[in-house]
């Protein structure tokens, strides 16, 4: 009955919201987009069916009920969607050929103690690559994948004992790879969008080094308390790795010589990191790099089709988010965040408001839209510059408001499963289930807030910014 329930509810939101009639500057079509992309919201979230089941039905039943029924199935040929699915499928093969246990048996044995140990490890692995790897999801690529070897290694599984290890990990790796973005204004591709919009609407240039300087010390403070923070929110059962030596040299002495499709897939990986790292200077983006990785690995029979098959987190995370970009872009092509924004404009008056008082205000709003986008560069590119533009007539500062929005561009991602491609691609993972990623990336902003506010206001005071 309680499927019953919650089916009912994502099938009749989008009826209740037909029945209103369609607002001026909408064309009916965009209105009936906005009631399936509550449909797919309230179905992603509530679960009455697995995301791949419920992104399936939703297709078949409103397929009915649109002009062009092709608009709901465009997510699946988009580039970025395919990008994610391949980045999920080329890390099989670290399982297949057991590269990921070895070196996460080589990690174990030069710095296994803790668990906790482990996410301060994996965080300055981020650390050292996000200033050179200008894609937080090509960096999640890199990094996750070597410690959830570990976690596979200690038994901790997707499916297996997720919580014994692996589900703190992953997490973990999601609030690191935010906050690493966030550092650097090349830590993620979406950051030179913020910069720019910045740039356009309010008049403000925030350079490399401006960005730097004014994330330092807030930054660097979330940084280092995330894996311990999060530790504490979502505490792995297994805490203490003592005496593992002995096991792990065991399991090495078991697992032999290197082999062949190893030492290949290990070639095949540092040439990734090269292309994700330089590859943008020589005209080679992320989508090709990791194209090429995996026609490569097939190839040389690393992989092979029941691998590409067997790798069930890839699909699932490709038919629920291709439904997500389908409804997405269709309500970004037919002017519903442009309607949106007027909306929030007309109707919101703050120039005699506290400027304090502004800055929270739009901040929540900026929280609050996050929900509806799976494209962070697109909704960077249709909610700040009505931010931006409401803010210049109110007695907030400017450029507080701004470093802001450009910090918790990156953050905000915290909030959902499809925040931006990293989110996904570490959801896509599978350790941890929707309701904590959601509860735990709320309770981290919220804990990342109290930071900028406490400790990034009076440093951004100190320095003479406001």
């Amino acid at each position: 009955m309680k499927r019953i329930v919650k089916l009912v509810i994502v099938f009749l939101v989008p009826v209740i919201i037909w029945l209103i009639e369609t607002p001026a500057g909408l064309e009916t079509e965009t209105w009936r987009m906005f009631g399936i992309c509550l449909s797919v919201l309230l179905g992603l979230i509530l679960k009455p069916l697995s995301e791949p089941i419920i992104s399936l039905v939703i297709i078949g039943v409103f397929a009915f009920f649109v002009e062009d029924a092709t608009v709901l199935f465009s997510g699946y040929a988009n580039q970025g969607v395919w990008f994610l699915l391949v980045v999920l499928l080329v890390c099989g093969a670290f399982n297949k050929t057991g590269l990921g246990k070895r070196l996460a048996y080589m990690i174990l044995s030069k710095f296994g103690r803790t668990s906790l140990g482990l996410g301060y490890i994996m965080m300055f692995c981020d650390l050292i690559l996000s200033p050179a790897t200008g894609s937080n999801t090509s960096r999640s690529a890199i990094v996750f994948p070597i410690f959830r070897g570990v976690a596979e290694s200690l038994d901790s599984h997707p499916d297996k004992n997720p919580r014994k290890l692996g589900a703190y990990l992953e997490i973990l790796e999601h609030v690191v790879a935010m906050s690493t973005a966030v550092l650097f204004l090349t830590g993620m591709a979406s950051n030179a969008v913020i910069a720019s919009t910045i740039k356009s609407v309010a008049g403000i240039e925030l350079t490399w080094m401006l960005w730097f300087k004014a994330a330092l010390v807030p930054g660097a403070i979330v940084l280092l308390i995330s894996p311990l923070v999060v530790y504490k929110l979502y505490p792995p059962e297994l805490k203490k790795l003592e005496n593992i030596k002995p096991f792990v040299q065991g399991k090495l002495a078991e697992m032999g010589e290197v082999s062949k499709q190893e030492k290949q897939l290990a070639v095949l990986f540092i040439l990734a990191i090269l292309g994700w790292m330089i590859g943008p200077r020589f005209g080679i983006d992320m989508y090709a790099v990791a194209y090429g990785f995996l026609a490569l690995e097939l190839v040389l029979g690393i992989l092979d089709w029941n691998d590409l098959m067997q790798e069930k987190a890839a699909w699932n995370m490709y038919l629920w988010y291709g439904l997500f970009f389908s409804v997405s872009s269709a309500l970004m092509t037919g002017g519903f965040y442009v309607w949106l924004s007027g909306i929030l404009e007309a109707n919101l008056d703050l120039v005699h408001v506290n400027g304090m008082v502004v800055l929270a205000i739009l901040l929540l709003i900026s929280f609050l839209t996050k929900y509806f986008f799976v494209s962070n560069a697109a909704y960077i590119a249709s909610i700040y510059p009505v931010i931006l533009t409401i803010a210049s007539t109110t007695q907030v500062n400017m450029l507080i408001l701004s470093f802001m929005l450009a910090f918790f561009g990156g953050y905000g991602a915290l909030l959902c499963n499809y925040g931006n491609g990293a989110s996904i691609y570490i959801y896509g993972n599978g350790y941890v289930s929707q309701r904590d990623w959601y509860v735990v990336g709320t309770i981290m902003l919220i804990i990342i807030l109290a930071i900028y506010i406490v400790i990034g206001f009076p440093y951004w005071k100190l320095l003479g910014f406001w």
